[in-house]
């Protein structure tokens, strides 16, 4: 063996052998290379910063950090409190093998739980993974800032370090109370000294129609609403307090297609009344008519009137990292959450409720990434409250057709039964709502009323 004092091993052999490998330990380091232990750690020693050092005592695992772009290889991330304070939670780093690293200021057991609790990821961190630019108003901000951060002009081409790259440089306004790096951390706060334009209720009369023309024309209004319908974010005067909003709209009600868009934003607004009226938790909404248009106008939850935020991570980022299911009924996986530890009983109770809510009102678009909890420091996590609560079976074709469809009872398994007999009720209730409301088209009024009497003839016989 060479003479452990000279070694003839440098930092570029080491960064060659963390990029094909990932993390090692000393041991594994030291056999790689031939060299003793002695000479590992003057190696780690020599190479400074671009090593990272991950976990404690035995099980201590060296990476080699990773440049991105032009923008470092580590990166603070900060919380807006609802007050609108920003707070440290800690650092991001990029690693080789293309891992990320999360180093905590602080204990948070529900950020690093499980196989995360070194806080090393395959890939982007799924507590940020929800900050990423997605749906409509995500494929317009890819193509704004493609050209600038370098990266594909298609959204879906994107990878994580693409994202890390956006979220740096435009991540100001990302769904949830978490900001990456000190620019964008800089212009949310100006955000909150300095708010954007705050409307009064009679001006969005005026204004909704120009920033839904905006949007059609590609610009980006707001940048943090996930979801496929046409939307914008807005600020404006809620009991004389400027209140953050989600805006969704309908093409204009004079074709077929826009007519039932709108009938199905009005759905969304009833939906959300039906919930809050039985006790469950949903985002407060308002429906406007403007420019033949239907805007449904809903209060954000990760948003607070002071210009705070609230934590936010949706299902289907939680899932994706410590469950895999991909697809799967909230019912099945409610109750799984609240073995974990993420749920209380009680919000495990209510997500399985909306879950079979939402199949009882024929939404077809019951994805995991359409519920979400409210990211804290550690477990159990509140159930956030309801959105994008729509019978989507209506929607029309890919083509812009509107094609009828028929109603049919979802059953229950016997183990759901209670549940569903709950939920059961609950969707009766929307139905006779959607079915006397002068709002929506005669077709969907039929169609509900339709509903309404299978689900009475199902609730007889399993209720």
């Amino acid at each position: 063996m060479h003479d452990p004092g000279m070694p003839r091993t440098r930092p570029p052999d080491l960064e060659r052998l963390f990029r094909a490998r990932g993390t090692l330990t000393a041991a594994e380091l030291g056999a790689a290379l031939g060299v003793s232990q002695p000479t590992v750690s003057r190696l780690l020693a020599a190479a400074g910063p671009r090593v990272v050092r991950l976990g404690r005592a035995r099980a201590t695992r060296y990476a080699w950090a990773r440049e991105i772009g032009r923008a470092g290889q580590r990166w603070p991330l900060y919380r807006i409190d609802p007050e609108g304070r920003p707070a440290r939670l800690g650092e991001l780093r990029a690693l080789e093998g293309g891992l990320f690293h999360f180093e905590p200021d602080r204990p948070l057991p529900a950020f690093l739980d499980g196989e995360f609790a070194h806080g090393l990821f395959p890939g982007l961190p799924w507590f940020v993974d929800d900050q990423r630019p997605q749906g409509f108003l995500g494929r317009a901000f890819a193509r704004r800032v493609a050209a600038e951060i370098g990266a594909p002009a298609d959204l879906q081409l994107w990878q994580a370090d693409d994202v890390v790259l956006a979220l740096l440089l435009h991540g100001e306004d990302g769904a949830g109370d978490l900001v990456l790096g000190e620019a964008s951390l800089e212009r949310a706060m100006q955000q909150v000294l300095a708010p954007r334009e705050v409307l009064r209720p009679d001006e969005r009369v005026r204004a909704y129609p120009q920033r839904a023309e905006a949007v059609l024309r590609g610009e980006v209004i707001g940048s943090s609403a996930g979801g496929e319908q046409p939307k914008f974010v807005a600020l404006r005067l809620r009991d004389e307090r400027p209140t953050p909003v989600i805006v969704k709209f309908s093409e204009r009600t004079t074709n077929p297609a826009g007519r039932r868009w709108a009938d199905l934003l009005v759905c969304e607004h009833i939906a959300g009344q039906s919930l809050r009226a039985h006790g469950l938790h949903a985002a407060e909404s308002e429906l406007l008519d403007a420019d033949g248009r239907v805007f449904l106008e809903s209060v954000r939850f990760d948003r607070t009137p002071p210009l705070g935020r609230r934590g936010f991570v949706s299902l289907a980022a939680l899932d994706a990292a410590h469950y895999g299911h991909g697809s799967t009924a909230w019912w099945r996986l409610a109750p799984q959450l609240h073995r974990d530890g993420w749920l209380s009983a009680t919000d495990a109770h209510e997500l399985a409720l909306r879950g079979w809510f939402g199949a009882l009102i024929a939404d077809t678009d019951m994805h995991l990434g359409n519920v979400g909890l409210v990211l804290a420091d550690a477990r159990p996590l509140a159930l956030a409250p309801s959105y994008d609560m729509s019978p989507m079976l209506l929607r029309p074709a890919g083509s812009g057709e509107v094609v009828e469809r028929e109603y049919a009872v979802v059953p229950p398994m016997p183990e759901h039964l209670p549940t569903w007999q709950t939920a059961a009720r609950l969707a009766q209730d929307f139905w006779t709502r959607v079915a006397g409301e002068p709002r929506v088209s005669a077709a969907v009024r039929a169609f509900a009323t339709r509903a309404r009497d299978a689900l009475v003839e199902a609730i007889a016989r399993f209720g």
